[in-house]
């Protein structure tokens, strides 16, 4: 399968996931958790549910003609840039790539013809993603490649449905006044902001914020002007393989669209807040996701005057379970999102952490032990690949090159142990002496690991010249690997 075919398949449902529970929020938001706990322990029917979005059907046509409303495009455009199907995908390689023949990776031709369904969902997809994309083509309310995080059931249980998935991330309306917005604005085009004419962005002092909208339209963002051009092909899907009586192979762009600006915030990404500045979303990072992302994700962290506070679901979650006998459970926090180099996007990335079910001193009590044990992770890779410079070269100090595999190596095999104790933690918050004895007991994993990684790597084909001498040295003299993980400060500071 070609791989931009593979990656999008991945993203789509990440997609379709925000979709749906968008849709749900708009259409279908609780009341109150009262309402909430109604729905979670009987879900509604599809007649209930075909009544509760039959009044937003017209926001959801693919098609139509121009200055009337089609699902994430341009009400009025009927001018501008013509571009092939395959360019709506965030990975897909641009102009400049495909004239300089430089796509090595993600290949020309994987996506030529879309479904309409499938065109739809690849706009929706770039909308709520959109990288800086040249001038005037704006990135998305969150950002370019925001991070997303989900709330989910544990997995293969008895409540993991698609239902229940959906429903633990979709906000009371009492939770969604916490959003900045108009929230008395409920002017359908202040939601879906295809419904009314684009507020363009030529010049400054055109940029749309919060107040300019209805809090929900932070799930149905609109910052590219495009159309959808329709053709009367019929054909199968590149994406999906099914037959479609219209196949979509182009579309319509042009520079200009909303320009985000201020203190907007999205329920399903997390972000870093500091006193009197716009939020920062979180973004994937490069090298992939772990449990170094942890907190901030899943917990409240703070880093002296900045604060990484996790998505807006997840800390209604952790109200919630306090109050709710009905979420006993330990949940799973899903968090994906595309690594973004300015237009690149250089890897999707995804994983699943745990969540506990803890009241807020105890959140904050694992909060410390955890960025306790990150740091001195943080201080032991840091450890190992000094020493391992020390070992391969001669002049280690002008020594360049990619060590990123180490840290792939070191952060792989510790994270099984670290959600490992962090659960026994959270089992022993009362006890101590546990807790003395379980950080102790990481401590000698980050040792353990960062030797064993030293011993795999010092003299394999990386080491310059093969110096057993300089290898030994850099390992147990003075200043070697040895020497600063029994004197590290981090280690140390575990058990503090």
């Amino acid at each position: 399968m070609n791989v931009e075919v593979t990656s999008a398949a991945t993203n789509f449902r990440g997609a379709l996931y925000q979709f749906l529970i968008g849709l749900l929020q708009t259409a279908f938001a609780p009341e109150n958790l009262r309402e909430w706990r109604r729905w979670w322990r009987e879900p509604p029917d599809a007649e209930t549910l075909d009544q509760a979005f039959a009044p937003y059907e017209r926001a959801f046509e693919i098609f139509s003609a121009i200055g009337e409303p089609a699902f994430m495009q341009d009400l009025t455009l009927d001018e501008g840039e013509e571009k092939e199907i395959a360019a709506l995908f965030v990975e897909a390689p641009g102009g400049k790539t495909l004239r300089d023949n430089q796509d090595h990776f993600v290949k020309r031709g994987g996506i030529e013809k879309l479904s309409p369904e499938m065109a739809a969902l690849a706009l929706f997809t770039l909308q709520i993603n959109a990288p800086a994309g040249g001038v005037g083509h704006r990135v998305s309310v969150r950002g370019g490649g925001p991070l997303t995080t989900l709330v989910l059931p544990p997995e293969n249980s008895e409540g993991d449905c698609l239902w229940r998935r959906l429903w633990l991330n979709v906000l009371t309306r009492d939770e969604l006044q916490q959003l900045p917005g108009d929230h008395e604005n409920n002017a359908i085009g202040k939601i879906f902001p295809w419904m009314a004419p684009t507020r363009i962005s030529e010049k400054k002092g055109m940029e749309t914020y919060p107040e300019h909208a209805h809090p929900l339209q932070v799930y149905w963002p609109m910052p590219r002007r495009m159309r959808l051009l329709p053709s009367d092909h019929e054909g199968h899907c590149d994406l999906t393989g099914q037959a479609a009586s219209s196949l979509v192979n182009r579309y319509l762009t042009k520079n200009y669209g909303i320009n985000y600006a201020g203190h907007w915030q999205h329920p399903l990404t997390p972000y870093v807040l500091e006193a009197d500045k716009e939020p920062l979303s979180i973004k994937a990072q490069h090298g992939g996701l772990g449990y170094r992302h942890w907190l901030g994700l899943a917990v409240t962290a703070q880093q002296g005057k900045l604060t990484r506070a996790p998505a807006l679901v997840v800390r209604c979650y952790g109200d919630r379970q306090n109050r709710m006998a009905e979420l006993d459970f330990q949940p799973r926090l899903w968090a994906f999102g595309y690594d973004m180099d300015n237009m690149k996007a250089r890897c999707w990335y995804e994983a699943e952490m745990p969540l506990f079910n803890l009241d807020q001193d105890e959140r904050d009590d694992i909060a410390e032990y955890a960025k306790r044990m990150i740091e001195a992770a943080t201080d032991a890779l840091k450890t190992l690949k000094s020493a391992l410079k020390n070992a391969w070269f001669d002049r280690p100090k002008d020594a360049k090159g990619d060590m990123s595999f180490i840290d792939a190596n070191f952060w792989s095999a510790t994270e099984a142990p670290f959600y490992r104790l962090l659960q026994q933690l959270v089992d022993r918050l009362d006890d101590e002496d546990a807790i003395d004895a379980l950080l102790k007991k990481w401590a000698g994993i980050l040792r353990d690991e960062a030797r064993k990684l030293f011993d795999q790597y010092a003299l394999s084909s990386l080491n310059e010249d093969g110096d057993l001498k300089r290898v030994v040295k850099a390992r147990d003299g003075k200043g070697g690997l040895n020497h600063h993980l029994n004197g590290s400060r981090a280690l140390k500071n575990l058990a503090a």
